[in-house]
């Protein structure tokens, strides 16, 4: 037996999250948190990918430290142009009648 009342009042509240933050009130608006939060998925899914067969900034057997960052840089390169193309195409996206 379910309880209607119940299960709506907890529908109502799927999606919600909570964000705690120890930043005071006057330093940033809670727009600006979420603005923040909501950025974490895009690092997360950044790393994912550099560490994943799409940039593959894994383990690379080379002895010299110039070479390994070399390698890291060119990934982190790799990384800026995937999210400046992905501007891009979320730009034209918009101006198009697809939506």
């Amino acid at each position: 037996m379910v309880d209607e009342k119940a299960r709506t009042g907890v529908a109502a509240l799927d999606g919600c999250y909570v964000i705690k933050s120890d930043v005071p009130r006057d330093k940033a608006h809670r727009e600006t948190l979420h603005a923040r939060y909501k950025d974490l998925a895009f690092v997360e899914r950044d790393f994912r990918d550099m560490k994943t067969a799409r940039l593959e900034v894994r383990p690379v057997y080379v002895r010299k430290r110039d070479r390994t960052r070399g390698h890291v840089f060119v990934v982190m390169l790799a990384l800026l142009l995937k999210r400046y193309m992905e501007r891009l195409l979320h730009a034209s996206m918009e101006k198009t009648d697809l939506q």
